[in-house]
């Protein structure tokens, strides 16, 4: 057994280091962890949130449900249970139980590591099978025998971890039958009865998933605590980013463009845009928002050496476009191969999602195959921009005349909205077609019509939602950059207005763009309980200190 466990740690030690692909490392990777939250997570307010589009994201939904916060060292305590460690695509979820059973491994507990994409096996097959001779492959009858039976003996002293329940290509919904540890099955029976602790009942077992496929986990298999993980802290994002970049580039993007940074707190998004730094389409310090990181992410798309579709690389694009507003609109984030057929794309041929950036090796992005019948983007936010590059560029213009006045200013197309203006408005140095400066005109005209309207409607006491509203509308006025909308914006910024209560570091250069602009006497402008970081504090300060001495009354 003791050999058993120099493997592992040798196997661990390999699979479980982060690297960003096609990006060298500059100095010794740090070790940092996204942070940790036992959260509740059976009840009846629950979301399946991947399954269903949801603007607000999780953290936003699991923030009412945070019971306390843990540390990773907390998590190697833990004995005898089952318990399962959810987070959206791109969040780390593999890193992270990879480096969880290199830990335990140290401590002298046999950890295995088994990711379910490779577990997808069509054959039935034992236990042993499963555990053992597939991951750890070329020995002895006798050698399976004997590490098996001190397993079964030794339960206490096991760490099983299943990685990525979302990835297999069955579903646990229903019961299985309780089985023997000899009996020859699917391998849906097996997990299924790990789930239940009918095997090694003394063993520590996690399982790891998109929150989904353990959220429908019948009741007799359901975990008995649920860890979620969120982004970095800033402190974190900054040390793995100097790893990869430069101090030179962290300034550059703090400077020009510091919503990028909370950005670069989820591990996806860190790649991508220390990626995008490598051979360019356009400087990276033009990146100063979100809708232009992500135009700039879609032309580096060009560059990439891994992408192989045969076709048309635009078409695709306009096919994928066209996929996402449907299923956007529809409230999905899964698509089905009968979807992307009938989209003229061929789903044997699509194996990552199209954000694919220089990779050398293996591609830096999540898979998009999930399975064999279902397809995601790697991150929420790549259907949120598609979707707007479609109804920028692909809705024809009485249809999008008709979606801006009924739909666009609803909550469920917060981001999209915000992407559609960043798409439209921010086209004033470019040559502009007659077709999109009329849309242009159109989202101005509606957009300025709301600014007003909840301007006037907003009174003492604020009205949160009311508030929340305009702000998110001042986050679509700094997407784009247009002076003369931010203008037009400031002659409706209410005369008392208070943050909101936390606010959003997202939030804060739209809201600063646009009190650029506010010529007029201000009466009261509120930062208490805000909860500013100290790059949004001082960019709201920066603002403060250039409007005219007593033009806000108290703040």
């Amino acid at each position: 057994m003791r050999k058993l466990i120099e493997w592992c740690i040798s196997y661990l030690e390999k699979e479980g280091k982060l690297r960003l692909q096609g990006v060298s490392a500059k100095k010794e990777i740090p070790v940092v962890h996204p942070a940790i939250q036992e959260i509740t997570y059976y009840d009846k307010d629950t979301v399946p949130v991947d399954d269903r589009y949801d603007p607000k994201g999780q953290n936003e939904l699991f923030k009412n449900k945070i019971k306390r916060e843990v540390r990773f060292q907390d998590l190697l305590g833990q004995k005898g249970k089952f318990i399962s460690i959810v987070a959206s695509a791109g969040s780390g979820k593999t890193v992270f139980s990879l480096r969880l059973a290199k830990a335990f491994s140290q401590l002298q507990r046999l950890s295995i590591h088994l990711k379910l994409m490779d577990a997808n096996y069509e054959q039935p097959l034992t236990l042993r099978q499963l555990l053992l001779e597939n991951i750890f492959p070329g020995h002895s009858e006798e050698f399976y025998t004997a590490c098996f039976s001190w397993m079964q003996k030794n339960a206490d002293k096991i760490v099983l971890i299943l990685d990525g329940l979302d990835q297999a290509q069955y579903f646990l919904e229903e019961i299985s039958p309780k089985i023997n540890d000899n009996d020859c099955v699917p391998v849906k029976d097996l997990v299924f009865n790990l789930c239940r602790k009918h095997f090694f009942p003394n063993s520590l077992l996690i399982i790891t998933s998109r929150p989904h496929a353990v959220l429908y986990l019948p009741e007799p298999a359901r975990p008995q605590v649920t860890y979620a993980l969120s982004d970095f802290s800033l402190e974190d994002t900054k040390e793995l980013f100097l790893a990869f970049a430069d101090e030179v580039l962290w300034r550059k993007i703090n400077t020009t463009s510091s919503q990028m940074l909370s950005m670069c707190r989820n591990p996806l998004m860190l790649q991508m845009i220390i990626s995008s730094n490598l051979h360019p389409s356009e400087d990276i310090a033009d990146a100063s928002t979100p809708t232009r990181l992500f135009a700039i992410v879609m032309e580096n798309l060009t560059y990439s050496r891994n992408f192989q579709y045969p076709g048309s690389l635009d078409e695709l694009t306009r096919s994928l476009q066209t996929l996402a507003f449907h299923a956007t609109k529809e409230g999905n984030v899964f698509l089905t191969a009968k979807e992307l057929r009938n989209a003229g794309v061929d789903p044997t041929t699509i194996h990552d999602i199209v954000v694919q950036l220089h990779c050398h090796r293996r591609p830096i992005s999540s898979r998009l195959l999930e399975g064999n019948t279902k397809f995601f983007f790697c991150h929420q936010t790549f259907q949120e921009h598609l979707t707007a590059s479609y109804v920028v560029y692909g809705m024809p213009l009485e249809e999008f005349q008709e979606f801006v006045e009924t739909s666009l200013f609803q909550e469920h197309w917060t981001v999209v909205r915000r992407f559609v203006c960043g798409l439209l408005f921010d086209l004033e140095s470019k040559a502009v077609s007659g077709y999109l400066q009329m849309k242009k005109e159109l989202l101005k005209k509606h957009l300025i019509q709301q600014l007003e309207f909840i301007s006037e409607e907003i009174v003492e006491p604020v009205d949160k939602a009311l508030r929340d509203k305009l702000f998110d509308l001042y986050a679509c006025v700094g997407e784009g950059k247009d002076s003369s909308i931010a203008t037009k914006a400031a002659e409706h910024f209410p005369t008392t207005i208070q943050l909101p209560q936390p606010m959003n570091s997202n939030l804060v250069p739209g809201f600063c763009f646009v009190m650029k602009h506010v010529t007029k006497q201000l009466d009261v402008l509120s930062l208490a309980l805000c909860r500013l970081d100290a790059n949004s504090f001082h960019e709201i300060a920066s603002v403060i200190k250039e409007m005219k001495p007593g033009q806000i009354r108290y703040y």
